[in-house]
């Protein structure tokens, strides 16, 4: 006598369009009750997060260090139009280019060089 024993097929092999019509529809269940899937999604990160202590702490960085940049550059833009808002105005207003600035200087006539 032998511990194995061979498998033998069976004696009506089902075609693989029965062996679908066996599966529930599943793409055609509607929920009916229950929480919507993005509860079950945010669980599943805060559960993610909590298991994984460095990277959360690493991502609450990152996106603390990102915040501060954002509002860098947005202080920074807004700065550049406070600053540029009476030049570009001038500018209009005048419809040419502005001219080069200059501190008016006292011309000297008949200056002499000291020798020394």
């Amino acid at each position: 006598m032998t511990t194995t024993q061979h498998i033998e097929p069976p004696e009506h092999p089902h075609d693989f369009d029965e062996q679908l019509a066996e599966l529930p529809p599943l793409l055609s269940v509607v929920p009916v009750a229950g929480p919507p899937v993005f509860a079950y999604v945010g669980f599943g990160v805060v559960l993610l997060l909590l298991l994984v202590p460095p990277v959360t702490l690493l991502a609450t960085l990152a996106g603390v260090v990102l915040l501060a940049a954002a509002a860098l550059v947005a202080l920074a833009a807004l700065a550049g139009a406070i600053l540029a808002a009476p030049v570009l105005l001038v500018h209009r207003l005048r419809g040419r280019p502005l001219g080069h600035f200059s501190l008016p200087v006292e011309r000297f006539r008949n200056v002499k060089a000291r020798h020394v």
